[in-house]
């Protein structure tokens, strides 16, 4: 692996840690439960007993097509930024800030319901789920910024010298 920066080995990994995670849990919101795999059930009901995860409950319509969008378009850009990121190009860059845009808006939207969620769940216990998703938005956002950034620069254009 090739990766120069410090901050793209945090991605690269942020990214292939995200693949079973996508697939064994956030698959979860949206293919029907009869379908899926025993482990990812275990997982999903493991999550929610201890979390309380309002939202894994509730599963708002809103979260489900959040859900298949996930699968549909971000779990393909997962393997897709695992291969592209050590590799010399910058081919990936525009999908980057896609990408991170999309994750940090969702998991944000998500983050607003467990906050003005009413009296389901404890000050401490909303503070602790929130403390699970941000982290979601976090990430994808610095990552938004900081590809945003390598993009205005490669495009600047400089100014002759006299």
């Amino acid at each position: 692996m090739t990766l120069v920066n410090r901050r793209d080995q945090v991605y690269w990994w942020y990214f292939l840690v995200h693949i079973p995670i996508t697939i064994f849990m956030d698959s979860n919101l949206v293919v029907p439960r009869e379908y899926q795999w025993s482990q990812s059930l275990k997982l999903l009901d493991f999550h929610i007993a201890t979390n309380n995860d309002i939202l894994l409950i509730d599963r708002p319509d809103w979260l489900q097509v959040f859900g298949a969008f996930e699968l549909l378009f971000q779990l393909p850009l997962f393997f897709y930024f695992v291969y592209m990121m050590p590799r010399p190009t910058r081919q990936h860059w525009v999908w980057m800030v896609v990408y991170g845009f999309n994750a940090a808006f969702t998991t944000l939207v998500c983050l607003f319901y467990i906050y003005w969620d009413q009296g389901r769940l404890s000050d401490v216990e909303k503070y602790k789920l929130m403390a699970i998703y941000v982290p979601y938005l976090a990430l994808p956002l610095v990552l938004m910024l900081d590809y945003a950034r390598r993009i205005s620069a490669a495009l600047a254009v400089k100014p002759k010298q006299l």
